[in-house]
């Protein structure tokens, strides 16, 4: 499988490089960009959303590690795939502690690239809506690691827009955000993707039985209580995106 329709980022200085993947993924039905350096990968994020980034590490004036930090903030579910000629120096362990899933050496076994581009194309989406902003950033980096994709939201309004633009395949949705009520959010994530499961998280017990009765067991598939037990979280997580 190999995601027809999946929309890559590909950004290496070299044109050659740039011309020859976008060949073979357009080829292979991927929907691909391109971009010469960080300042254009940037420009390309903040106006198309992309399942895979390709990366190359060495580009002047922004290396792959720095410009995925930046691609992050703007698109956190954007999974990124790193080659380099430089796999075993210190930028390969800078690309993996910026969240990147792989790094290639160059030059790149082509078979090999192609079997990761497919598993991170496909790789189940989780959306995380909690307004506690180091609540999402923690979760990110223990999902990142186990190769779910995770979309963002801190409010209300953000988790409706995610629910629509996201196509996740678990929520993830606190019933306190701010001012907002996540209950409004899991509904629409179930409008929008009825077959995404959906996890509520709260501190309050009650409210959270209440919450679960209001909307349903078709429309909520779990509780966990806050403060999270990871383990079980993560469990949840992993059945209900079908890993398990």
């Amino acid at each position: 499988m190999n995601e027809s329709g999946s929309k890559v980022l590909i950004v290496d200085d070299d044109a050659d490089i740039r011309t020859n993947f976008a060949d073979i993924l357009n080829d292979l039905g991927y929907q691909t960009t391109t971009a010469e350096d960080g300042i254009a990968a940037l420009r390309c994020v903040r106006d198309s959303r992309f399942d895979v980034v390709l990366l190359d590490y060495q580009m002047p004036g922004m290396d792959g590690a720095s410009l995925y930090r930046e691609i992050k903030k703007l698109q956190p579910s954007v999974a990124a795939i790193m080659i380099t000629a430089w796999a075993g120096s210190d930028g390969a362990q800078q690309a993996k502690n910026a969240g990147t899933w792989d790094v290639l050496r160059k030059p790149v076994d082509i078979h090999d690239l192609l079997e990761k581009l497919a598993r991170a194309a496909k790789a189940p989406i989780v959306l995380v809506v909690d307004d506690d902003e180091d609540f999402c950033q923690s979760l990110w980096e223990v999902l990142n690691q186990r190769h779910f994709r995770v979309a963002l939201a801190h409010s209300e309004t953000e988790g409706i827009t995610q629910a629509s633009d996201s196509q996740c395949q678990v929520a993830i949705v606190d019933l306190k955000l701010g001012s907002g009520d996540g209950r409004k959010v899991i509904r629409r994530i179930h409008q929008a993707v009825p077959k995404a499961r959906t996890i509520i998280v709260s501190g309050d017990r009650k409210v959270a039985a209440d919450a679960y009765d209001e909307l349903g067991d078709q429309v909520v598939n779990a509780v966990c209580q806050k403060p999270i037990d990871i383990d079980q979280l993560l469990n949840m997580i992993e059945t209900d995106s079908g890993r398990n």
